[in-house]
């Protein structure tokens, strides 16, 4: 362009010298003016150029990572842009960059002042403060993180201020936490119903913004402080307490009866091995005389007498050794020999002299 103008102004400044003549002492007659014809290639290709550069300048665009791009085309979504270089028609595209990635983060029942070290916060008991289901006041500081799910969604359902937009999405996610803990009473929200309660919030914060199409996703809700008010913490600190003392009885309690029953089990079981091993025994033992008593019988066919004297003699086995045996002539003397008072004595019987 420039070189084009510089052309332009020194064809002027050379055809107005032209047009002066001075003979030394008036203007003399102008001679008649030469048309030149107009170079017009010169000019085509450099509109073609600032075209050019115009397109390029205006139609590659790029979308940062973590982003994409939600294209528009004549007012309507034509595309959705990744990451890297792209290309949109100069005018009639326009591109808005959505961070997809991003979590936000809204606190509600205090704001951060200061992140710090040490970080120093700002009260808000209007968002805090809950009523539960028994009709008690709860004081709930809790965060609620989100991101961009559906960029397209999340451009064209919401208000495109970004305050407008994040007062929606944060009066949705607290009216529903107000809902969750309006169904449960105080003692299960202090205690056994926090996680409970942040999930259920979790999803039907959820549920109502995809009812709306707002392309937001819900990542957590948190709970950083539940407390009950001031006037009855104390009162609830001594609750708690007495609730920690009654839980930490009950495990001593278990840990007793776990020992008592595992014992009582170990010793149930052993004497019940000890049965069987005592009914396999004696099972055994029937079953080994019962057939020794049916591989006698065809030996008491062919000859009874040799079976029955080593029947005979088997039992003397067993009945001698308990037997006292005194072997004495017959001499007169023999009843002041052997102390027959004591065989007496052992066997019950009176003694030949009449005593016991």
């Amino acid at each position: 362009m420039r070189n084009l103008f510089e052309e332009l102004l020194g064809m002027l400044e050379k055809g107005a010298r032209k047009e002066q003549r001075f003979d030394g002492e008036e203007w003399g007659t102008p001679p008649p003016r030469e048309r030149k014809k107009l170079n017009l290639g010169f000019l085509k290709y450099a509109v073609l150029l600032i075209v050019a550069a115009l397109v390029a300048y205006q139609g590659f665009y790029i979308v940062p990572a973590g982003s994409r791009g939600v294209v528009f085309r004549l007012g309507r979504v034509s595309g959705v842009a990744d990451q890297g270089i792209n290309f949109k028609l100069p005018v009639i595209d326009l591109v808005t960059i959505v961070n997809t990635e991003q979590i936000q983060r809204f606190e509600y029942g205090y704001r951060t002042v200061n992140p710090g070290p040490p970080a120093t916060f700002a009260d808000r008991p209007d968002e805090s403060k809950m009523l539960t289901g028994d009709n008690k006041i709860v004081e709930i500081d809790w965060v609620l993180q989100f991101q961009a799910g559906d960029p397209v969604s999340f451009v064209v359902n919401l208000p495109e201020d970004r305050a407008y937009r994040e007062k929606m999405i944060r009066d949705i996610a607290e009216s529903t936490l107000r809902e969750v803990i309006a169904s449960r009473e105080l003692d299960d929200v202090l205690t056994t119903e926090k996680e409970a309660s942040q999930t259920e919030a979790k999803k039907l914060i959820q549920e109502k913004l995809d009812l709306l199409k707002t392309g937001v996703f819900i990542v957590a809700v948190q709970f950083q402080d539940v407390t009950p008010p001031k006037a009855v913490q104390a009162a609830f600190s001594e609750i708690n307490t007495a609730r920690a003392e009654r839980e930490r009885m009950i495990l001593e309690a278990d840990k007793y009866s776990n020992e008592i029953l595992s014992r009582a089990e170990g010793e149930a079981d052993k004497l019940l091995n000890e049965a069987e091993a005592y009914k396999f025994r004696r099972i055994s033992l029937a079953e080994g005389e019962a057939a020794r008593i049916s591989s006698l019988q065809d030996a008491y066919r062919e000859n009874p007498d040799l079976v029955l004297n080593n029947l005979w003699l088997e039992n003397m086995e067993k009945i001698w050794p308990q037997m006292k045996v005194f072997i004495i002539d017959a001499g007169e003397n023999a009843l002041q020999v052997l102390p027959l008072d004591q065989f007496f004595k052992s066997a019950g019987a009176a003694s030949p002299d009449g005593k016991q």
